[in-house]
């Protein structure tokens, strides 16, 4: 079982990161945005982060670059729905700094399970694909 930190201001996506968790037997703890976010990856064991890019009070990137650097080890996977400018231009930066995997949103549920199983499942070497 692992556990796996959902930050995201979107209330829909932490219902759909549950509904995969419910069947996949996983641990979810929510954040709504970056603050939060960084504050729970400090104080609690982490298996993997799902981070979305565009957040109030701190945007993904600046929280994806400071999780990286503070656990390296711990797969992130980034999601974006784009906001003013097209998701794949987040998603593309969110890479590049070091996320493991990304989405765009609407998450499908088929694709979030498989990209949230493949990381857990990879060794951190083999996990850039996004």
């Amino acid at each position: 079982m692992a556990s796996i930190l959902v930050v995201d201001d979107d209330p829909t996506i932490h219902l759909i990161a549950a509904e995969l968790l419910r069947a996949s037997d996983h641990a979810m703890v929510e954040a709504a945005d970056g603050v939060e976010g960084i504050r729970l990856f400090k104080a609690l064991p982490v298996d993997l982060v799902v981070l979305d890019m565009l957040m109030p009070n701190r945007d993904g990137l600046e929280t994806l670059l400071e999780m990286k650097a503070l656990k390296p080890q711990v797969p992130i996977l980034a999601i974006s729905s784009g906001g003013r400018v097209s998701p794949a231009s987040y998603l593309k930066a969110a890479m590049t700094l070091g996320a493991d995997a990304s989405l765009e949103k609407p998450l499908r549920l088929d694709s979030f399970r498989v990209t949230v199983e493949r990381l857990l499942a990879s060794p951190p070497a083999l996990r850039q694909a996004g």
